[in-house]
């Protein structure tokens, strides 16, 4: 029989249970504010519409802007949404004052869209025209039937019955009469000759080019039908060709006649000036169409589509593509398309419209969608992968 000690003993160190804190309540989660997509400008203003009063409102900012807030709001009210143009005044304005606050230009934007401004006034109000038939839009008298024919259908058959893909993404077609082209050409000499005359500084509209040759034909009075060009015409293509580019919704352009080759007021380029070097333009799409005169050679290399980081890199041989010049045959591509200029021999005219869409660069810049990716990113991202994935 044990003795009752060591039974006390026992008891007494016989370990202890202890309780476990009870466990916290979970903190409810805050409830994610589900983002509602605000609406967008429109690309082309509701002209009819009639604007709410904005005299009231005085530009308090330090830099005010070249032109009074009543002109700007009565012009950007005409682009709202068709939902807030029925809205009160109050919500009107406090959507147009949110885009501003975002995006309103720097004082030196200011000042160069006003110098712009002036710079298209006073030539519009001194320089005479010499084919005053070249402003207004004339479908008949500028292009060719069976390109009429093509936009007239709007459909991929149409397009496909003139349209010709030498290369991935590099598109030509039939388009401008002879007569247009020569028209065009002869009013571009006659507003330069009136430039040397009146010792009037033609601005420069391609910084590649030295010295500046080009003539920026939508100063000179033609942009409104150079607008129509765009929507009319060249949206409808690039619709179709370049869907993943906002070929849809262009609502801008920059259109100009550049000279190659021979001699330009009296300046003779040699070999190395009358060409290009590889660049890339500054546009969404581009429209490039040969108007002629007497020339060899000049053609257009096309080496690739690149991004940003890559735009320099060595083109691969597949993807290299030699354009011929066809007086009235437009050229149609990417504005990323990566591209040099030949010396010409002779002398030849080409104009270029460079189109953009501001909706496809916003959605760039927020990266929806749209990747700033080309095939040299492709071939990095896989050689990265392939080293990760061996032993």
């Amino acid at each position: 029989m044990r003795s009752p000690s060591k039974r006390r003993h026992r008891k007494l160190t016989k370990p202890r249970r202890f309780l476990r804190p009870p466990e916290p309540e979970p903190q409810p989660q805050p409830v994610r504010e589900r983002r509602v997509p605000v609406p967008r400008l429109r690309h082309f203003p509701d002209q009819g519409h009639q604007t709410e009063d904005y005299s009231d409102l005085v530009d308090a900012s330090e830099f005010p802007p070249p032109y009074p807030l009543k002109w700007i709001y009565e012009r950007m009210e005409r682009h709202l949404p068709p939902a807030l143009l029925r809205a009160p005044r109050g919500k009107k304005l406090e959507y147009m004052q949110r885009i501003l606050a975002g995006q309103a230009p720097s004082p030196e934007d200011f000042a160069r869209m006003e110098r712009c401004i002036q710079y298209r006034r006073r030539i519009c109000s001194s320089y005479k025209p010499l084919h005053p038939q070249l402003y207004k839009m004339d479908p008949r008298a500028f292009f060719l039937p069976s390109f009429l024919r093509a936009i007239r259908g709007n459909t991929i058959e149409s397009f496909s019955a003139i349209i010709q893909e030498p290369t991935p993404k590099v598109y030509t077609f039939p388009m401008l009469r002879p007569a247009f082209c020569k028209m065009l050409m002869n009013e571009v000499e006659n507003f330069q000759n009136w430039a040397c005359r009146e010792k009037q500084e033609i601005n420069d509209p391609n910084s590649l080019d030295k010295p500046a040759r080009g003539t920026t034909i939508s100063d000179i009075g033609m942009k409104g039908m150079l607008d129509d060009l765009m929507r009319q015409f060249i949206s409808p293509i690039s619709k179709v060709l370049f869907p993943e580019f906002g070929g849809g919704c262009l609502d801008s352009q920059n259109s100009f006649v550049v000279p190659y080759g021979g001699d330009d007021d009296g300046l003779s380029f040699g070999e190395d000036d009358n060409g290009m070097r590889m660049h890339v333009d500054d546009s969404d799409i581009t429209l490039n169409v040969c108007l002629g005169k007497e020339f060899a050679d000049g053609e257009i290399y096309f080496v690739g589509r690149r991004c940003r980081n890559h735009v320099n890199s060595v083109p691969e041989r597949e993807e290299t593509f030699i354009y011929s010049h066809v007086v009235g045959q437009a050229l149609l591509y990417h504005g990323r398309h990566r591209h040099y200029v030949c010396p010409t021999s002779g002398f030849r005219n080409n104009m270029i419209m460079r189109c953009k869409s501001s909706l496809f660069n916003e959605v760039i810049k927020c990266k929806v969608d749209f990747p700033d990716w080309c095939s040299e990113c492709l071939r990095e991202h896989n050689a990265s992968r392939r080293n990760i994935l061996e032993p």
